[in-house]
């Protein structure tokens, strides 16, 4: 089911977008009282500073913007992402009790979760998607540590339905980048204090159908940009923090030669910061559109079921009644590329009884589970059949999404009764 609603939590800010269906766009989402527009970014972009404040009395406390305008100096604490990545638990006195960092961040997430929520008017059985930060994608311990928090933060706002996109694949989508299966990229996270870069390596089929991530980290490296020490300068560390990953994953075998393109996102990419980027990567296609806002557009596009690709995962057929009982064929095989090029699949559909004139479309995965059973794609002709009679061809293709689109046309007349219409969502 596609997310309504998508969040970045990011150490400096937090961007929560939307998929807007009269426009066919991401746009990021204005919660008022906790975000404000973001200077010298793109129309429109919004950002909530990630940061809470706690009052005298428990479960009084403020959020985002609405820290930065009460001009509260105590009891206001940030850096709420990192103490999550990195699991380190420090407690601090906080509305008359003990809390630890991930329980304040716990509660400043759920907070932008409510808020959020209550502005798009969702109910508690939408689907949030969250990104996944880049250092958790770098380690199962810390994906496994953050889902769980996430978890907890996403029920305390009185959800429960959670999807996670991971950060390098929805950055690049929500950049420009189309991203295919096989390709490597690198990915330039820079927030006011901390810097990251990564190569990835977009997820191809495993041939057991096992892989459920979109991207592989090859490399990794991060470090801080709040640096007092004289002569420290942000340019020259970020050049030396992309060169140290690109030697990382010299040591697999992958090169610079071979990327797809760099992606450039948050909320301290600067043009002193752009310019290390272009220097060392001169030739390889650069994506810094909207840097603050791509990641969360990039998960609210990609959730939305409107842009992606990948490889099935499984193969889907039709199921069919013979004298020994249900039978299937296959129409569309496990390790298909999507979106597809044309379609990939045609099959010819007849009547089951005299008289038939509607004919539902049923999609299983072999052997499985039908996959569109409670909103079968119903095929309507002009003329009845008699039993046996082949009545309808139909031509399949496979969306950016991974759904199945149906073209399908009257044998008899040759006339169109179904023109790209999706069928069943098949990843």
């Amino acid at each position: 089911m596609a997310g309504q609603l998508a969040i970045d939590f990011g150490n400096s800010y937090t961007v929560a977008a939307y998929w807007r269906q009269a426009s066919r766009q991401a746009e990021t989402l204005y919660v008022p009282g906790i975000m404000r527009p973001m200077p010298g970014s793109t129309k429109g972009v919004y950002a909530a500073p990630s940061r809470i404040a706690y009052g005298t009395f428990t479960g009084d406390c403020l959020v985002g913007q609405e820290v930065v305008e009460s001009d509260q100096t105590e009891g206001v604490f940030q850096d709420l992402r990192f103490a999550v990545v990195t699991g380190k638990l420090v407690y601090s006195l906080a509305g008359g009790r003990w809390l630890s960092n991930q329980d304040m961040a716990k509660d400043y997430v759920a907070a932008i979760i409510s808020r959020a929520g209550q502005t798009l008017g969702l109910s508690g059985e939408a689907v949030l998607a969250f990104t996944v930060p880049l250092a958790a994608c770098n380690s199962a311990p810390a994906w496994r540590r953050y889902q769980r928090w996430l978890t907890g933060a996403v029920r305390q706002a009185g959800f429960n339905r959670l999807e996670l996109v991971e950060e390098p694949w929805a950055a690049a989508w929500g950049a420009g980048m189309k991203v295919k299966p096989g390709d490597k990229y690198i990915v330039v996270r820079l927030s006011a204090e901390f810097m990251e870069a990564a190569m990835v390596l977009a997820a191809s089929q495993n041939g057991d159908g096992s892989n459920e991530r979109h991207i592989r980290v090859v490399s990794y490296s991060s470090g801080w940009l709040a640096n007092e020490e004289v002569g420290f300068q942000p340019p020259q560390e970020l050049a030396a923090l992309i060169r140290q990953v690109l030697r990382q994953a010299g040591l697999l075998g992958y090169t610079a030669a071979s990327l797809a393109g760099i992606v450039v996102t948050g909320s301290a990419v600067k043009a002193d910061m752009l310019a290390v980027v272009y220097e060392l990567f001169a030739g390889i296609p650069i994506y810094d559109k909207q840097p603050l806002a791509a990641t969360a557009c990039g998960a609210a596009v990609l959730t939305a079921g409107v842009d992606g690709s990948g490889y099935l995962r499984h193969s889907y057929g039709l199921r069919y009644l013979t004298a020994d009982g249900y039978q299937y064929r296959e129409v569309v095989p496990q390790g298909q590329f999507y979106p597809s090029d044309g379609f990939v699949a045609e099959f010819t559909i007849k009547a089951s009884y005299d008289g038939q004139q509607e004919f539902a479309l049923l999609i299983y995965r072999m052997e499985e589970q039908c996959m569109n059973e409670d909103s079968p794609l119903l095929l309507r002709t002009g003329k009845s059949a008699i039993k046996g009679q082949a009545v309808i061809t139909v031509k399949c293709s496979l969306d950016g999404a991974g759904q199945m689109i149906v073209t399908a046309y009257e044998l008899v007349s040759g006339e169109v009764i179904a023109h790209n219409i999706a069928a069943a969502k098949l990843v």
